[in-house]
């Protein structure tokens, strides 16, 4: 009886090995990946620098902007997404080293840190991703990037100030690419009007 039990499964076994090697292959390709970086930008210098530490924390984003899915919409109130290209990470988070490069670059802080720094700040900086989103609303098709800033004085909590800016740019090609392309350029320009505002309260 025991002979016969092993006897059965191996074959059940044999048979699920052959089964395993029959099963359907995925050989589609990966998903296409890009960044958001911005290139080489040059922010406004400020007037003088100080001694101030700046805390930029990571970005939000709105819903529907929130993943790494690489928005577009062809007609008023409906989001899609591009199936087989992505962003690297979410919008929001690849902005994070965006903004503390540009702000470092300005010279108007002792420091800029961003989470989980230790380091005591003395203003803050936070910043939502509202829209991205590449619009076929007529050749070329442009991207839209829209975002609101607030700078906050870290030792009284109040907000010294909050502004909404809005870019758009034409992409060079109707497809994931030129968004990617027309995102970074949308991007780069509202980053320069955000750190001019942002510098008005630094004293």
């Amino acid at each position: 009886m025991n002979k016969n039990n092993a006897l059965i499964s191996m074959m059940l076994l044999g048979t699920l090995t052959l089964a395993g090697c029959t099963l359907p292959q995925d050989n589609s390709p990966p998903p296409q990946t890009y960044l958001l970086e911005v290139g080489a930008f040059t922010p406004p210098p400020a007037r003088r620098s100080g001694s101030k530490t700046l805390l930029v924390t990571v970005p939000k984003a709105a819903p529907g902007f929130d993943s790494n899915r690489i928005a577009y919409t062809k007609e008023p109130l409906k989001l899609d997404y591009y199936q087989s290209n992505v962003w690297s990470d979410t919008p929001a988070k690849m902005l994070l080293p965006v903004l503390v490069r540009a702000f470092e670059g300005t010279g108007a802080f002792k420091a800029v840190v961003s989470p989980p720094a230790p380091a005591l700040a003395n203003l803050r900086v936070d910043v939502d991703v509202i829209r991205l989103q590449q619009e076929f609303t007529g050749p070329p098709s442009q991207v839209r990037f829209t975002a609101r800033i607030k700078v906050v004085d870290m030792k009284s909590g109040h907000v010294l100030g909050t502004q909404v800016f809005e870019a758009l740019e034409p992409a060079p090609s109707e497809d994931a690419y030129g968004a990617a392309r027309a995102a970074n350029g949308a991007v780069q320009k509202v980053l320069g009007e955000m750190i001019r505002f942002a510098l008005k309260y630094v004293g």
